[in-house]
């Protein structure tokens, strides 16, 4: 029998082959996805996956290994092959390389953050060490792409529980970014603590007020005794736990955010809404095609001619005819000094790619059924890939 020291050094050595396997399967990836721009195929092929996932599960067996984990350990590293291969496809449509350098902006001082980690997963595929660069709002992402400072920009839009974010849609009336890409984040709050500590250690729990209020549920049944200490940010709770290092403190944040502050999830998926996600949008000054072999989404804000009856309708019905889905709908006041007042301005996601005929005949059409005409962007579409 192996000592453990070297059992701990023959378990690197084969992790660190399975890093080499995991890098050679991204290289085929490319290749992958190089031929599927060329032939027209959509990146996701559903059934084969299926297929794989069901013959590796009997290979597993077969082996003595559990089925259910490999399929967990499978299905992570297609769908990151799948996100991979569309972000290379998307560079070769328009003229870059990947891996390439590259910057984003972001919603934050700190790391940790949704914003930071939405960030990270967006520009993921480019560069294993992109420039990030945390601004204190909104306004000030939005300055970092257009003064060309960064790359790309990271807004939070909308969140499926408390709906659109009415300062980013305003913004975006008046910003010369397009959007280029859109990266759907589960909340996934957790009790994050140092190595030592286990449920029974908890005696102060630290977070921001707003995960507190979303895991009532939770805390009211597991931990309906322990001290509650608000912080400004969840960032901030983790640092603070991360810095004590005692076994009686813990923070209630992202799971995600945890391996960046040295600490582990001890219980997760505490959100009293299981289904919780924020949609944030990645801005960039050079708009973006989409190849047709990717689903793509079409985001534009219009204004219609207010005292003409019916007007809304008529923009609609340019869609509807053509059998084109309305994800979203919002309207806003128009952000213009010189607009009308109560002069209102709609915002409008279509689950189409702008560079198809249809779209452009339905583009033209609204010159004539609009006041104001805006395309904000055309990129690839996640709506139905969140996980």
């Amino acid at each position: 029998m192996r000592d453990l020291t070297q059992c701990r050094a023959d378990i690197d050595k084969v992790d660190s082959a399975i890093l080499a396997l995991l890098k050679e399967r991204l290289s085929i990836a490319a290749d992958i996805a190089a031929n599927k721009l060329t032939s027209g195929k959509p990146i996701v092929d559903a059934a084969r996956e299926r297929s794989k996932l069901s013959r590796l599960c009997a290979e597993a067996e077969a082996m003595g290994l559990p089925p259910s984990m490999v399929s967990s350990v499978f299905r992570c590293i297609m769908d990151d092959t799948v996100s991979f291969e569309e972000s290379h496809l998307l560079q070769i449509c328009n003229g870059h390389n990947l891996p390439r350098k590259t910057s984003i902006a972001y919603l934050g001082q700190t790391i940790g953050t949704y914003s930071h980690l939405a960030a990270l997963r967006f520009v993921k595929a480019f560069d294993a060490n992109p420039t990030c660069r945390g601004c204190s709002s909104f306004d000030e992402v939005i300055a970092a792409v257009e003064d060309g400072s960064c790359e790309y920009g990271v807004l939070p839009i909308e969140n499926s529980s408390s709906g659109g974010i009415n300062e980013v849609l305003d913004l975006l009336q008046l910003t010369r970014c397009s959007i280029v890409g859109e990266i759907f984040y589960k909340i996934k709050h957790s009790v994050l603590v140092i190595p030592e500590c286990k449920r029974a250690h908890i005696k102060r729990l630290y977070s921001h007020p707003q995960p507190i209020t979303q895991c009532s549920h939770w805390l009211k049944e597991h931990l309906p005794n322990v001290e509650i200490i608000y912080t400004n940010s969840t960032s901030e709770a983790m640092n603070i736990v991360a810095e004590q290092q005692d076994p009686h403190a813990a923070a209630i944040a992202c799971e995600d955010s945890a391996p960046l502050y040295g600490l582990h999830p001890l219980y997760t998926d505490l959100a009293n809404n299981k289904r919780n996600y924020t949609r944030f949008i990645a801005l960039s000054l050079s708009p973006i095609k989409v190849p047709q072999n990717l689903p793509a989404k079409t985001s534009l804000l219009f204004s219609t001619k207010k005292y003409v009856p019916g007007s809304l309708i008529a923009v609609l019905n340019e869609f509807s005819r053509r059998k084109l889905n309305l994800t979203k709908l919002n309207s806003r006041p128009r952000e213009l000094t010189q607009s009308e007042t109560w002069e209102e301005i709609f915002f409008a996601d279509v689950q189409a790619n702008l560079d198809t005929a249809v779209m452009q005949e339905i583009i033209e059409n609204l010159k004539g059924l609009t006041g104001t005409l805006k395309i904000l962007g055309c990129y690839p579409s996640k709506e139905t890939n969140q996980k």
